[in-house]
């Protein structure tokens, strides 16, 4: 019997969204490469796009939109106040 492994997509589904800006950007990249190699598996799987390809797809934009947003906070620097 072959143990099921946790998507990415469960993974990041677990994480509060302050926690996930606060990663850092290696961690950032590792869950977007994670997510790259998982879209590409399924694409090349499947003919037809599944329901865990699109969980996969939208993780990987979630991501993307994390990295984009501290990117951004660096760029201007978090002003408070």
């Amino acid at each position: 019997m072959v143990k099921k492994t946790k998507t990415v997509y469960e993974i990041i589904q677990t994480i509060p969204v302050d926690s996930m800006v606060a990663l850092s950007f290696p961690q950032l990249r590792d869950f977007e490469a994670r997510l790259k190699e998982e879209v590409i598996g399924h694409t090349l799987k499947h003919r037809e796009k599944t329901k865990e390809y699109h969980r996969a797809v939208l993780a990987l934009r979630w991501v993307q939109g994390v990295i984009r947003i501290k990117t951004m906070d660096e760029c201007q620097g978090v002003q408070h106040g």
